[in-house]
């Protein structure tokens, strides 16, 4: 094979994990290193200069995209939601007690999924009266929550930003209904922007969208068009993601089995590297700043990523919810990764 072979091969989308999901690696986590190195630093009092956040994992989605790798569930019931919410508080409930947390003030908070807006209002409010009894958040000075278009109603988010979110991130990921499908998603292109309108009109101080380069179906004319349109809406900040295929999401699994119910191909590296070279270059135009590799904000004095930037300033993190991460006292922490054992644990007082 020649060496200009070689490298169109090894440019190629396959199946596997491209970034590193934490340090250090999975392989070197252990269930005995709970009781020898979590336990001691949850019980251990905190520096009180480290800002300490709580991200909460809402597992429901109404689909599951073709390349979600996340631990999501499709096929629960009103039950089933209320009692993991329920565990949920009760987690937080645990946390709040510990030397490590109790009485320190919530610097960001970080509603991620699965998908948080599939909750109903009533659920929402619940859950964060709950939350909020035990650590007021009150004074955080960020508070985000993931949205999927179709699931919001003009209602839901007048009660999202009385929950006193400042960051809403609207996974919009592709404007086209035809590449929207033939990946799974839920929402269509008219959901997005009556989801986008009603926002703006409640104030949100900032919105973000999310977008994907090199979905199933993509095309460079779509590509251009998504910048676009999302040029054309004004969005606070823009977060720009590659298409990837960890192994568990269900284009990986066709690639694997060589079922091949997907026709449509994933684009190589060089190709979603270019596209995303491409839209922020057209967003710095629009008068964007780049900000990350794959952020850009309108006006960087006002715009922030709270959550990133004081993670990567080693803050803390109680991680809520089934499979969540956390950081505490310089400890790596995750949560049982299962329904059944997650439940199962906080009932019993435990969670990892």
């Amino acid at each position: 094979m020649s060496d200009q072979a070689s490298s169109s091969v090894a440019d190629q989308t396959d199946v596997g994990s491209y970034f590193v999901a934490t340090y250090p690696p999975f392989s070197v986590w252990s269930r005995e290193a709970v009781d020898r190195d979590a336990r001691p630093a949850l019980a251990t009092p905190a520096d009180p200069a480290v800002p300490l956040g709580v991200y909460l994992h809402i597992p429901f989605c109404r689909k599951r995209c073709h390349f979600c790798y996340f631990r999501v569930y499709t096929d629960k019931n009103s039950s089933d939601v209320a009692h993991y919410l329920d565990t949920l508080a009760h987690e937080w409930e645990m946390y709040a007690r510990q030397p490590a947390i109790a009485g320190r003030p919530v610097n960001f908070v970080y509603f991620g999924g699965g998908t948080p807006s599939f909750l109903s209002t009533q659920q929402l409010q619940s859950l964060v009266t709950r939350l909020s009894a035990s650590a007021p958040w009150t004074g955080a000075e960020e508070i985000t929550f993931e949205c999927e278009p179709g699931t919001l109603t003009e209602g839901k988010l007048a009660a999202i930003r009385e929950m006193g979110v400042t960051r809403l991130s609207l996974g919009v990921e592709n404007f086209d209904d035809r590449i929207l499908e033939i990946n799974g998603r839920a929402h269509r292109s008219p959901e997005i922007g009556q989801a986008y309108r009603a926002a703006r009109a409640l104030g949100f101080p900032q919105i973000n969208i999310d977008l994907i380069a090199g979905m199933l179906g993509e095309t460079e004319a779509n590509w251009r068009a998504c910048v676009q349109k999302t040029v054309d809406l004004d969005p606070d900040s823009v977060t720009i993601y590659q298409m990837e295929l960890p192994f568990n999401t269900t284009i990986s699994k066709d690639l694997l089995r060589g079922t091949k119910v997907f026709a449509e191909p994933v684009v190589n590296w060089s190709t979603k590297r270019r596209w995303v070279a491409e839209a922020f270059e057209a967003l710095e135009r629009a008068g964007y700043t780049v900000r990350s590799a794959y952020t850009a904000v309108k006006d960087p004095s006002r715009t922030k990523f709270v959550y990133t930037d004081r993670l990567w300033q080693g803050a803390d993190m109680a991680g809520l919810g089934v499979a969540s991460f956390g950081h505490v006292n310089g400890v790596h922490m995750q949560n049982f990764d299962t329904w059944e054992t997650y439940s199962d644990a906080v009932g019993r007082g435990r969670s990892r």
